[in-house]
């Protein structure tokens, strides 16, 4: 926008949307009041590969579950207790974590649990997630994962008068997929600003989630191009200024490709 601006260059119709807290779940492209956009299609700078538009992406499910169990002096009564630690441990033992399929990914995440070293834990908290671009997929393994906690507390055979051990679930659809055709004008007019560059612009799928994700649910159509960014969501994660350049010229070709359809961006 500051380059446009500093250089007077035309441009139609554009709307930008700097959303918040995207990385613990989409927040602000959630909450935002979709009547505030009129565009139909657009863009996310959110990906690594700068010759590569996004065009497919998972859905994904949310998992919490807490094990209760019964605390007790893990020295002096330890029969007394029920740890809740080992049962929850039992449940994500009898698990497939990873990648499942070429379309499905699940991960187990957070766990908190426990006081002291000292005492049976009674209760634990963990927390996962499962990702498919099947739908039917998805759900098989949620439930696959939320049987395996169930059955880690059923099978520990308690017959105790006040209901431990127990497991409570939680689950949340955590974001819808995107399917994005190729013959799409959010893809053709990517692909001919790279052309016009001397460049490709491949369209790829990915097992992330975006703000695109969300915006495609609401009937926005937005493709996902890179900024270049390596090493995703790890201590080691970079990104290259010279691909953030690249984006750069990429986002202005297609700002000036569009000046000349007169659409809304």
């Amino acid at each position: 926008m500051t380059v446009i601006k500093e250089n007077n260059l035309p441009y139609g119709p554009i709307e930008m949307v700097l959303s918040i807290c995207e990385e613990i779940g989409l927040m602000g492209a959630k909450h935002m009041d979709m009547s505030l956009i009129t565009a139909k299609y657009g863009y996310a700078l959110d990906a690594t590969d700068t010759e590569g538009i996004i065009t497919h992406a998972p859905s994904a499910t949310k998992l919490e579950f807490k094990v209760h169990g019964r605390d007790a002096h893990a020295g002096a009564a330890p029969e007394k207790g029920i740890n809740a630690i080992h049962l929850a441990s039992k449940a994500i033992a009898g698990l497939q974590l990873g990648r499942i399929d070429k379309e499905t990914t699940c991960n187990i995440g957070i766990i908190n649990g426990g006081i002291a070293t000292n005492i049976i834990p009674n209760l634990v908290s963990v927390k996962g997630e499962v990702r498919s671009h099947d739908d039917e997929k998805l759900k098989r393994v949620t439930n696959d994962i939320i049987a395996s906690f169930e059955n880690a507390v059923i099978n520990y055979g308690s017959d105790s008068s006040d209901g431990l051990p127990r497991v409570d679930v939680v689950v949340e659809d955590d974001f819808s997929r995107t399917d994005i055709p190729e013959n799409h004008p959010v893809v053709v007019l990517a692909q001919k600003a790279a052309a016009n560059l001397g460049r490709k612009m491949i369209t790829k799928i990915t097992g992330g989630g975006a703000d695109a994700n969300i915006f495609y649910e609401k009937g926005i159509i937005v493709g996902v191009i890179g900024t270049g960014m390596r090493d995703m969501h790890t201590v080691r994660e970079s990104v290259s200024v010279d691909d953030m350049v690249k984006t750069g010229d990429l986002v202005l070709e297609i700002i000036r490709l569009h000046t000349l359809t007169g659409e809304r961006l």
